[in-house]
């Protein structure tokens, strides 16, 4: 079993088409983002860490109160930087790479297209 409550830095965020065709970074070659999991509490942000930025830089917050059973996150989100996901489920299939997690959401729209993605998170603390 994962042991998620901690403070987790995100190290890769990958993303592909409906076809799987690779498409850029969605948070860039420095993508900047931490996840604080408490005993029942959790707070994402993520960001485009890149000194230049050819596009609209990304960036999401959310957090609310979560669960995590049989590799499936899911978060009840009730603070987000995005007003559509408060009240909203957030799920997260997750899987152990290595000493790290891989959370992967549902494919959705960002934009005008439909992708798929995937976050690889590393552990920094532990209470």
């Amino acid at each position: 079993m994962i042991e998620l409550q901690g403070l987790w830095r995100l190290d890769e965020a990958r993303s592909w088409d409906v076809n799987g065709q690779a498409l850029p970074a969605p948070y860039g070659s420095n993508p900047i983002g931490q996840i604080a999991f408490s005993n029942d509490r959790m707070l994402a942000s993520l960001c485009n860490g890149d000194a230049v930025v050819t596009r609209k830089r990304d960036y999401m917050s959310y957090g609310g109160v979560f669960s995590f059973e049989g590799g499936v996150l899911d978060c009840l989100v009730d603070i987000s930087s995005d007003a559509h996901r408060i009240g909203q489920h957030e799920v997260r299939q997750v899987s152990v790479v290595g000493s790290q997690i891989m959370l992967r959401p549902p494919a959705r729209l960002y934009g005008d297209r439909m992708e798929q993605r995937e976050l690889l998170w590393s552990k920094v603390w532990s209470p």
